[in-house]
């Protein structure tokens, strides 16, 4: 690993993006909840998305992730759809109900047809749910823009941690 990635990881990083921001406004979170509806045959990666994002207490515990239920209405909808584009996955903010879409054209074919590119895909999206915006690829990030084909990040770094904590303290 170089020195650059290594001194960087406890620090939050910048966007990668030029004139883009981390921004609570730019999220799916209602207060300090990011309730969630799916319908995805990809089931273990937005589990497991969930569980990386939200702990029930430390670093990860201040925005609670949990399915909607009865008397609330959801902030976010995990869905799949079907690109011919690059993409394998997207966050789309909307009025109303934002959704995360997994592209099972890619994700359904090799190097991506695998539990760890569909879990990094989940939490990199849910990451954007989250109002995290992509890093640069010289810090250790789940929200690098592209992920490397083998050995995908699949949980918050310890500089998407900072950045998490940054925004929602």
């Amino acid at each position: 690993m170089s020195a650059e990635l290594t001194a960087a990881r406890a620090a939050p990083a910048q966007c990668a993006e030029a004139g883009v921001s981390e921004s609570r406004s730019n999220s799916s979170v209602d207060g300090r909840d990011l309730l969630f509806e799916d319908d995805t045959k990809f089931n273990d990666a937005y589990t497991w998305a969930n569980r990386q994002w939200y702990q029930r207490t430390g670093a990860l515990s201040r925005v609670k992730i949990a399915p909607d239920h009865a008397t609330a209405i959801n902030d976010v909808e995990w869905r799949d759809w079907s690109q011919n584009n690059n993409s394998l996955g997207t966050w789309k903010n909307n009025r109303g109900i934002d959704h995360i879409y997994f592209n099972t054209r890619r994700l359904s074919r090799a190097p991506f047809n695998t539990r760890d590119a569909r879990r990094a895909v989940a939490v990199h999206e849910l990451g954007h749910a989250l109002g995290l915006c992509h890093k640069s690829d010289r810090v250790l990030s789940v929200m690098w823009a592209g992920q490397p084909r083998r050995h995908p990040l699949q949980a918050p770094t310890e500089v998407d941690k900072a950045n998490y904590g940054r925004l929602w303290d």
